[in-house]
């Protein structure tokens, strides 16, 4: 294995707070298996999807958690996130019929009328940042369909407290680990919302308890979940698994959503193209009906390819393991990054270009696509980030013009990437269908 490079503080910023271009960089430079000596840890740079292949076919119980102590910190040490074997494999087995895209189908009506709320406060002439409507979509979403909260009251306060408890995940508190302590003050801002949304959380429940409310949500599931011993979960438990599953999915449907509109704003003969399928379809068509067309599909894998949310996921293995043909130390770290192989050109040719054209093309394996990680730590909240970023822009695109009002470009917001400016766009008018003129 050859020497391993060392990032100079410059690049290391880089790659912390723009990992699109400085995956890219470590790719066009350094190949795609890339001994890193980084933040005193000796790790593998994976770039390619046949490497990529490699590691998530070994056996997931031989791998530990990437980050451990930085995760534990912020989500619990027995959240979902850093669990690791049986343990893992049957918490996940745990939320598997709820977060199941199947099980949100029946919601797609509860979906559109969030969508066509936050989409019906746009007004002609008047410029927004596209990411603050997607994230109240987002929040909305998560409030019906996992806290289950419809009240306005309740919706007003989850609203504050989660979108706090996610704003405050700084990167510095999750990539240095030893700054999660009281004197750090991004980490005492965080904790504090934290608990602010736990407190919300107990209050939830304790109602849902005395009412005698039984749904099988993501917090019924919860709720109604044994310990070992028989005993209904702790409210710590409680706290731990929603913490994990509202940041994994809150940012996640906003994010996407949000690069969406961006590329639709500046590729007027796209939109041409998906109002045509659209239309077709009747002016009210089936949620889940928008799950089969292609080129919406393609619309949406295009802008999250272009666009991923996570720029890497990693896997540390237990024991020794041989990848591309290299011995792996037990320990050593093997990062891939999503952002390097979605920026492949052998796999995508001009990979910079938005071109939703390439996805009705050829199949990408989910070695080659794969904007929400891979194995069998995918992230849970895809299914539904992926069924409301359809409705989201079937409403949208059937009812307003817009435009692009500036470049925007990814940055790392937290664990996961976003916008660095929010996506501003002009809102030009509503889109009048030439059948209605």
């Amino acid at each position: 294995m050859s020497l391993a490079i060392r990032l100079n503080p410059l690049q290391q910023l880089r790659y912390f707070s723009q990992p699109l271009s400085m995956g890219k960089w470590i790719r066009e430079t350094y190949g795609d298996f890339v001994p890193m000596h980084f933040q005193g840890m000796d790790y593998i740079g994976v770039t390619s999807a046949e490497i990529a292949r490699q590691v998530f076919a070994a056996d997931p119980n031989g791998y530990d958690v990437f980050w451990k102590e930085s995760f534990a910190g912020l989500m619990g040490d027995q959240s979902v996130w850093v669990l690791i074997g049986e343990k893992h494999r049957k918490e996940r087995l745990l939320f598997a019929p709820a977060v199941h895209a199947n099980h949100f189908r029946s919601y797609g009506g509860v979906i559109r009328e969030i969508v066509k709320n936050h989409f019906g406060t746009w007004q002609e002439g008047q410029t927004i940042k596209a990411i603050d409507t997607t994230l109240n979509i987002a929040l909305d979403v998560i409030m019906r369909l996992v806290f289950g909260v419809e009240g306005e009251d309740e919706m007003r306060e989850g609203h504050k407290v989660l979108s706090e408890s996610t704003e405050n995940i700084h990167p510095l508190i999750v990539f240095f680990p030893k700054l999660q302590r009281p004197w750090f003050p991004l980490w005492r801002k965080y904790a504090q919302s934290r608990e602010a949304m736990y407190a919300w959380t107990d209050r939830l429940v304790a109602a849902r308890r005395a009412a005698g409310r039984n749904v099988q949500d993501v917090l019924g599931v919860l709720m109604n979940t044994k310990d070992e011993n028989g005993n209904l979960v702790s409210n710590d438990y409680i706290h731990t698994e929603l913490n994990s599953i509202l940041s994994a999915g809150h940012e996640t449907t906003a994010v996407a959503l949000g690069w969406t509109l961006y590329e639709l704003a500046r590729h007027p003969e796209v939109v041409k193209k998906l109002r045509e399928e659209l239309s077709a379809q009747g002016p009210d068509p089936d949620p889940a009906l928008l799950l089969t067309l292609p080129y919406l599909d393609a619309v949406c894998k295009e802008a999250i390819r272009l666009h991923p949310i996570l720029a890497e996921c990693a896997r540390i293995p237990m024991q020794p393991i041989e990848i591309a043909g290299h011995q792996i130390a037990a320990g050593q770290a093997l990062g891939i990054s999503i952002v390097s192989i979605h920026h492949d050109p052998k796999l995508y040719p001009q990979p910079d270009i938005f071109r939703p054209e390439r996805f009705l093309e050829r199949h990408y394996s989910v070695y080659e696509f794969l904007p929400f990680g891979g194995g069998h730590r995918r992230c849970m909240g895809s299914g539904l980030a992926e069924y409301t970023m359809r409705i989201a822009l079937a409403e949208v695109i059937m009812r307003w013009n817009f435009e692009a009002v500036r470049e925007d470009f990814d940055v790392r917001r937290n664990i996961a990437m976003g916008p660095k400016y929010g996506i501003p766009l002009r809102i030009t008018g509503r889109y009048i269908p030439a059948a209605l003129i």
